[in-house]
């Protein structure tokens, strides 16, 4: 080797310890994190400037400006305000108000939020553009959280792996499809997945150095975690873990107070410590509920007894206490806490009804599995989700930083180290220490996961990929391990996960890898929010006005799944007709099916909510239900052909008439939705919303005997 190549060389390697020293600021590190922070703010925010509301984003953004209209805080249900109130923020400034006959409503009596945010998102506002302008600001309120995470992981990935680590971490989260469909939605899904972030780094700094600063820290996370989501109570075992293993690792605890430090080298005197400021944020977290709901434990305002009420998903039964029908089929030990909390005001009302409304949510809801429904969810129904939403790279990623203390075990063989104690068991301790706080949560969180039988999106697991994201981190050994190969994989995996999210912009919603064959396959195997949440009614406008270009005066028939309804589909310029439609009272018009262009929402092809079926495991066209469409069939069809006049079409309309229509059109609906998922869709508007050119012998196909 040249002595001028040698020289290079040595300064090169000389740089590189100096910066892994700490001992300059190397500027490009600083510009990638701000770069991929910004790609990550930028493609969240404009990924949804053509997006409808998803269907919880019109309750999300009503409860959180019902709030600061009215003071009044009976729409929380489920869920605790803070995300509500963040999203809400950027729009007080704005000419925004309830209409006042809103408050004389059966909707605003039972606090039905659905309702209530139906008549705020579209009957309104004079200006129907307005609202758009609402969620856009909340959406960007949300993005901005997401952009803290990508932060959060670039710096503790640093600090377990140093700044290659990081930055390979802080990659993985700036492009990943799962943190980019929920990081830009106004729902409770990223805040909760931010916190659990917070809190977890909050305790593990606490474990190992006392300060102010780690006790506020510790003391803020957790509040705006317990103000996010119910699921917070979770952080409580992973606390009590973590607190275990760093008491087994005994470890001197530095303390610092105003401005003297100590170390405490005894473990009851750490423990007492800890369970002093243990109690110090169990009070400033009971605090910032209280604050949060302005200190006053009644959430309605004004409200008279017997008539104004909490909201109920399934109705109220005449004569029924509202707080004991929160109680049916749970424990009775339950209801006996939550009347306690009641009795002596532990917290506030809203607050104690969330636990009882999220107890009884928890139960079960309509879930849909690879053709299949459960109201109590499957097993494998996260497991699932993760393999087929997750780009596959990653998975490559996760084994690579799996085999990292391998790797490092045999480089110091080859180095001649023999010491176990430095290069085997010892070391893999002290990594596995390290990275307690985030393998604890990782596993605490999908333990409580896989036994839930709330199974109704993928979205719910979305706190552990941050943990993720970190852990490959690891890689960075690999990385930094001078093997060109090993180079080539990590930037092979890295490159083809920024490929697989780029491909699918502005659509990271509908993401789904080739193990069920890409998301345009993805409605036959998950829908509601992993696939389908009502996001596509532009995407759907686009292509009608197309379509329309091609072959004018085609009639559109629309089954949609968003909470807007049909004022949603208006509001975006649609022109269709449901494709079921309830008997009007004059009972005049043409009810049957025709041929024409369907556009059926995915999650409402797969009949997941339909009551036809009245709950079970499979959504199968029975004989049963053949035979009760058979038995309405002719009663329908005398009547369509009956003279379209209001005075003879009425006489006959009368209430057992008007139900028995009513069921027939939902049963003649399911039985179009089995025939048509034997069919390929003709189109697949954004992957979500599927389009079938039906003519007159395929509806008759679908719909006669």
């Amino acid at each position: 080797m040249s002595k001028n190549k040698r020289g290079q060389k040595k300064r090169r390697h000389d740089k590189e310890k100096t910066q892994s020293n700490g001992g300059s600021i190397v500027l490009w590190p600083v510009v990638a994190v701000i770069v991929l922070c910004a790609l990550h703010f930028v493609l969240a925010i404009t990924s949804v400037v053509n997006k409808s509301n998803t269907y919880d984003e019109i309750a999300h953004l009503t409860r959180g400006y019902s709030y600061h209209m009215t003071g009044d805080f009976r729409l929380g249900p489920p869920h605790p305000p803070l995300a509500h109130i963040w999203a809400s923020l950027p729009g007080r400034s704005m000419d925004v108000k309830f209409p006042d006959k809103l408050f004389d409503t059966d909707a605003w009596r039972e606090s039905d939020v659905w309702q209530i945010g139906r008549v705020f998102f579209y009957y309104n506002m004079g200006n129907v553009r307005i609202i758009d302008s609402l969620l856009w600001r909340g959406r960007v309120m949300i993005a901005l959280w997401s952009t803290v995470i990508c932060l959060i992981v670039f710096f503790w990935s640093r600090r377990l792996f140093g700044m290659t680590g990081g930055l390979i971490s802080l990659l993985l989260v700036a492009f990943s499809p799962t943190m980019l469909a929920h990081g830009r939605l106004v729902t409770t899904d990223c805040g909760v997945a931010l916190f659990f972030l917070t809190s977890l780094a909050a305790i593990w700094w606490l474990l190992h150095r006392i300060s102010v600063w780690s006790i506020l820290a510790g003391a803020a996370s957790l509040a705006c975690l317990f103000l996010t989501k119910m699921s917070a109570v979770l952080i409580i075992p992973v606390g009590i873990i973590l607190l275990i293993l760093r008491l087994i690792d005994g470890r001197p605890l530095p303390v610092s107070w105003r401005g003297r430090q100590w170390q405490i080298t005894r473990r009851y005197k750490a423990a007492a410590c800890f369970m002093a400021v243990m109690v110090f944020w169990i009070f400033t977290a009971w605090l910032g509920v209280w604050g949060a709901y302005g200190f006053r434990y009644q959430a309605i305002v004004n409200g008279q007894p017997g008539i104004d009420r909490f909201y109920s998903s399934n109705g109220l039964p005449e004569g029924k206490d509202i707080w004991e029908h929160q109680f049916r089929g749970l424990d009775k030990g339950f209801g006996k806490k939550i009347n306690w909390l009641r009795e002596y005001r532990i917290f506030p009302e809203a607050y104690i009804y969330n636990a009882a409304f999220s107890a009884q949510t928890a139960r079960g809801r309509s879930a849909f599995l690879n053709g299949e429904t459960s109201i109590t969810g499957f097993a494998q129904f996260f497991p699932y989700c993760f393999a087929v939403k997750t780009p596959l790279p990653l998975f490559g990623m996760i084994l690579a930083a799996g085999i990292v203390p391998v790797y490092l075990k045999r480089c110091k063989k080859e180095a001649g180290d023999t010491d176990e104690n430095s290069s085997g068991f010892t070391r893999v301790l002290s990594c596995l220490y390290r990275g307690s706080p985030l393998w604890v949560f990782f596993l605490a969180y999908w333990i409580v996961s896989l036994k839930t039988n709330l199974n109704i999106g993928h979205r719910h697991i979305m706190p552990t990929y941050p943990v993720m994201f970190i852990l490959c981190g690891a890689t960075a050994h690999l990385w930094n391990g001078g093997s060109r190969g090993l180079r080539a994989v990590i930037a092979g995996l890295s490159t083809l996960f920024v490929i697989a999210s780029i491909s699918i912009y502005p659509n990271y919603l509908a993401y789904f890898n080739t193990l069920v064959g890409g998301p345009d396959k993805a409605y036959r195997h998950l829908v509601d929010s992993s696939l389908d949440w009502g996001q596509d009614l532009p995407g759907l406008k686009n292509y009608l006005d197309e379509q329309d270009k091609e072959k004018p005066g085609r009639e559109v028939f629309i089954s949609y799944f968003g909470s807007g309804g049909d004022k949603a589909i208006t509001h975006f310029g649609i022109k269709a007709t449901p494709i079921v439609r309830w008997l009007t009272e004059d009972a005049t018009g043409d009810y049957r099916c025709r041929p024409g262009i369907y556009a059926i929402s995915a999650t409402n092809l797969q009949q997941v909510y339909s009551d036809v079926y009245g709950g079970g495991v499979n959504h199968v066209w029975s004989e049963n239900l053949e035979t009760e469409y058979r038995k309405y069939q002719p009663i329908v069809e005398k009547f369509q052909e009956m003279p379209d006049s209001r005075e003879e079409r009425s006489e006959l309309a009368n209430r057992k008439f008007r139900n028995a229509f009513n069921r027939y059109q939902k049963l003649q609906f399911a039985r179009l939705c089995e025939y048509l998922r034997s069919q390929e869709p003709d189109h697949v508007v954004n992957h979500t919303i599927l389009i079938y050119d039906l003519d007159q012998k395929q509806l008759n196909d679908a719909l006669t005997y």
